[in-house]
């Protein structure tokens, strides 16, 4: 084995335990058993329409909050990716339009399914959200 050899496999191995401790301190840090969202979510199941660019795709959303939604959906992005979003609550002509970050993936035993955390809500689609939450929560 030379010394450039040696040096890679060196290098891969400590990527690996890095990793492996990273995962590690990850699952730890996790709450189990408690909501770690800061926003009331109600189930809501309605489409949603994103927008990537120039191509516009459908998601069917499991709940919403001001906050952010989880879209159960079968090809989920990668967390971190930007998403648009607009989508109609029920009983009200105007659009939400929202910027969003996917922030999980893959809940459940399908391994299917994403949430996102609204950056931004457009207009007053953050008070139309909310007021529509407190209205199926009364």
């Amino acid at each position: 084995m030379s010394v450039v050899d040696r040096r890679q496999s060196t290098r891969r191995k400590a990527a690996k335990e890095t990793a492996k401790a990273d995962s590690n301190r990850r699952q730890s840090e996790r709450r189990i058993g408690k909501d770690r969202r800061d926003t009331p979510r109600v189930n809501l199941e309605l489409w949603m329409e994103e927008l990537n660019g120039e191509d516009v795709y459908f998601r069917r959303t499991g709940n919403v909050s001001i906050g952010g939604a989880y879209f159960d959906t079968p090809f989920p992005y990668e967390p971190g990716t930007e998403v648009t979003l607009k989508f109609g609550l029920p009983g009200s002509r105007e659009m939400v339009v929202a910027r969003g970050t996917v922030v999980s993936r893959g809940r459940g035993q399908d391994g299917l399914g994403m949430g996102v955390k609204f950056i931004s809500i457009e207009g007053d689609g953050r008070e139309r959200i909310r007021s529509y939450i407190d209205k199926l929560k009364a």
